[in-house]
Parts: structure tokens; C-alpha cells; sequence
């Protein structure tokens, strides 16, 4: 069950954690929030997410971004974001844009190795209200941000583009409602289309093709479903489609890099940032 907050809770709970109120040019904070979706808003910084367990859930104007444990976001100064939290516990570090001159002006979901874990988990010291002359923490969010640029150049595939037209987007609905059964001619009748013209109108507004689209939704699907308490791999394959355990895990570990079991255990462990 989703605690929903609206715009001005949103808002309120920013300004009250000090996210948005804060005059230092960079700080950390720690977000053990469960079950919660933030509403649309955005921040004057950037913001490096990580999360340390649990999957959370991204939506901006050109998509849906799914981060999963032990990997990182991005999220450039200005974007509007909703976030949808599932029991997680994740580490962010605001930057203000002059600490981190980066060319991608979208969300992006990135590759990290175990180093970016520790210096997030080390940056959580330094809260919104940090005391602004400590030398040690300028000195190393300003590091922390020339790292940043070389971490957002590679973007991993963790992304559900968005449509331009009600009739695409009413066909990806469609696809992501019917998971386990979906074809390309259910989804090109919701859209009142031939299969043709879908084929081509789809590639069009989304920059790939409905059968990617599927794929990526449904390992999306099952990246969420793996992190549940008491999720059974055989279960979640069933849930997105696939008749065959041994079909899933070769997708799922193409996909992810993981195994559906590795990447289960990564999800629920708890850390200690």
C-alpha cells in the first residue's frame, strides 16, 4: 500500500528535510522512506541517487527509470521527477550545477562499480546541515562531482520510453498491463493501427521497437518483483510471461548483468551506510 503525497507535501517534506532549503553547495542525505510516491517536482541541484537495497522508480517527461539495488541514478538540476519508493533505502548527494559540468540533460540510470557505493555511503557524514566551513567536505563533493562526469557518460538500459500520441501511449499501457501475453497486434489494435503502421509510428515516438519495449518491461517488472519479501524466482518468471525458468535467468542475467538470484540477494540485503 502507496502512501501518494501530493505537489505541496511533497514540497513540504523537501523544505523540512532540508533538500531544497539549504544554502551549503553540496550535502548528502540518507532515505529510509517505505512504500511512498513523491509527486512531479524538481531541484535547483543535481542529484546522484544510489540505492542500497530495495528498487525505486523514476518518472520523468521522456520515460520511466527503474533503479535497482547496488546501482545509481542521475538526475540533472531542473528535471521534473516523481519518485516511487519501495522499501528502500537509498544515499543522495546534491551538487549545485557549477560543481558538476555535465552534458546529459536527462535522467540516467549508471553503471557504478563498488567505489561509488563507499563514497556515497562516506559523503552521508555530511548532511544538509553540515556546518558550510568544514574544508574536508568541500574538498571532497568537489572530487566527488569531476567523478560524477566520467560515472554519467555510460547509461545502462533501465528506461521505458515515453509516447508522444495518446494512441502509442495507450498501446504501451496496454503492453504493460498484459505483461505475460502481450503481442504486437493486441497493442496495435489498442492503438486503432495495422500492425504496419504501429510498427512504424511505435519506432518513431519511442526510438525503439515494440518487442524491445516488451522485453525491457518485462525484466523491468521482474527487477521490482525479485526485491519483494518472499519472492519466488519461478514465480516472477511466470508473472512476466516466460514458460521457462531457464529462458528467464538467460534473459534476466543478459539484462541486468545478474542472475535472478544474485540479483534477489543484492535487493534485500540491508547495508549499513
Amino acid at each position: 500500500m502507496f502512501k501518494e503525497l501530493t505537489q505541496v507535501e511533497t514540497r513540504e517534506q523537501l523544505d523540512v528535510r532540508g533538500i531544497d532549503t539549504s544554502a551549503l553547495e553540496a550535502f548528502a542525505y540518507l532515505d529510509s522512506d517505505r512504500n511512498i510516491r513523491y509527486d512531479w517536482h524538481a531541484h535547483e541541484r543535481h542529484q546522484l541517487m544510489y540505492a542500497f537495497s530495495g528498487t525505486l522508480r523514476l518518472e520523468a517527461e521522456n520515460g520511466i527509470y527503474l533503479l535497482p539495488p547496488q546501482r545509481a541514478a542521475w538526475i540533472p538540476a531542473g528535471v521534473r521527477h516523481r519518485t516511487t519508493l519501495h522499501n528502500v533505502l537509498s544515499g543522495s548527494v546534491f551538487f549545485a550545477p557549477s560543481l558538476v559540468t555535465a552534458e546529459h540533460a536527462a535522467v540516467r540510470i549508471i553503471s557504478v562499480a563498488p567505489l561509488v557505493r563507499e563514497l556515497v555511503r562516506y559523503a552521508l557524514r555530511w548532511p544538509p546541515g553540515r556546518d558550510p566551513d568544514d574544508i574536508l567536505a568541500e574538498s571532497f563533493f568537489k572530487t566527488l562531482g569531476l567523478l560524477c562526469v566520467e560515472w554519467i557518460k555510460e547509461e545502462m538500459p533501465f528506461r521505458l520510453p515515453a509516447a508522444k500520441s495518446r494512441q502509442i501511449s495507450g498501446a504501451m499501457e496496454f503492453t504493460l498491463a498484459h505483461l505475460e501475453n502481450a503481442t504486437l497486434e493486441g497493442a496495435a489494435d489498442t492503438a486503432a493501427l495495422s500492425p504496419r503502421q504501429f510498427r512504424r509510428r511505435f519506432l518513431a515516438e519511442s526510438g525503439i521497437v515494440w518487442r524491445q519495449f516488451h522485453h525491457q518491461a518485462r525484466m523491468l517488472r521482474a527487477m521490482e518483483l525479485l526485491v519483494l519479501p518472499q519472492a519466488a524466482v519461478t514465480d516472477v518468471a511466470y508473472t512476466v510471461g516466460f514458460n521457462s525458468l531457464s529462458a528467464f535467468a538467460k534473459s534476466f542475467s543478459r539484462f541486468t548483468g545478474q542472475s535472478p538470484k544474485e540479483f534477489r540477494r543484492s535487493g534485500t540485503a540491508v547495508p549499513g551506510p
